[in-house]
């Protein structure tokens, strides 16, 4: 997420921090829980995107990682689809362990 707020110079993506008081308020009816499992996005037209549709889009917005428009192409959207999800499942490790000392957030010790 600090890797895709740093591209993006026209201010184009909010990110909520779901444990914020802003997110109960305007995103309350939201499950919290499965924000955390699942990447969870709004457009402008207040569709919600879940997974790498989420992805896509936002890096699509700040302009970089184009070839990831063709994980939405089927039939690969169904197989990078599956994989993002065994990816979500896992992230703290997997980011643990290939950015080590990259968070300080409790929730990243000890995974």
């Amino acid at each position: 997420m600090n890797s895709l707020k740093k591209h993006d110079t026209n201010n184009s993506i909010t990110l909520i921090d779901v444990h914020s008081a802003f997110f109960e308020r305007h995103y309350g009816h939201l499950n919290k829980q499965s924000t955390l499992d699942i990447l969870h996005g709004i457009d402008n037209d207040g569709t919600l995107l879940l997974g790498l549709d989420v992805t896509c889009r936002a890096w699509g917005l700040v302009g970089r990682f184009k070839w990831l428009q063709y994980l939405r192409k089927p039939p690969i959207k169904w197989l990078a689809d599956k994989a993002y999800l065994l990816f979500a499942k896992h992230r703290v490790r997997f980011s643990t362990r290939l950015f080590p000392n990259q968070c300080a957030h409790p929730r990243c010790k000890g995974q």
